[in-house]
């Protein structure tokens, strides 16, 4: 079993509850192929219909825990050679991610990879990746692009006079 993160589901709906509170549920080896398995037992699982990622204590994810960097495998955690895009991608059910606090950089991936996103009045995102010295290798780049929309035309209004 897996402390790092919670899997409940209750009326065919599967909560996956990252659960480092007191790292701000920051990324590290456990916490990654914990939420890889998850997400792979929400496809196996017949009656579950939908599932939902949120973090305990008050942040949803603040990325990659930097004192794991030189000691976990944060790209291949279970050396299946899977990532985050291609867990999510093959997901056949609806995830949601319900972001409370912090989702930063890689939470801020990690939410990104989800289909939907609610985010509470305390969510903040925030994409610190080059402030931090680290690509973003799970999407962000794409992603974040898709979710916003570009702005392809802004129309300029002429003054009015009065």
């Amino acid at each position: 079993m897996n402390k790092e993160v919670l899997f409940d589901v209750k009326d065919s709906v599967a909560t996956i509850t990252l659960n480092r509170p007191n790292k701000k549920n920051a990324i590290n080896q456990a916490l990654l192929t914990g939420l890889y398995d998850c997400l792979e037992k929400i496809t196996k699982i017949d009656n579950i219909k939908v599932g939902i990622i949120t973090g305990s204590g008050n942040a949803f994810c603040s990325g990659i825990d930097l004192g794991c960097l030189s000691t976990d495998n944060l790209f291949d955690p279970r050396s299946d050679g899977k990532d985050m895009p291609q867990i999510f991608g093959s997901c056949d059910k609806p995830i949601i991610g319900a972001v409370n606090g912090y989702a930063i950089t890689g939470g801020f991936e990690i939410a990104l990879n989800c289909d939907f996103l609610i985010a509470s009045e305390t969510a903040i995102f925030a994409d610190t990746h080059a402030k931090v010295g680290i690509h973003p290798g799970w999407g962000m780049s794409q992603l974040l692009q898709q979710a916003v929309a570009p702005i392809h035309h802004l129309k300029k209004e002429k003054p009015r006079c009065a």
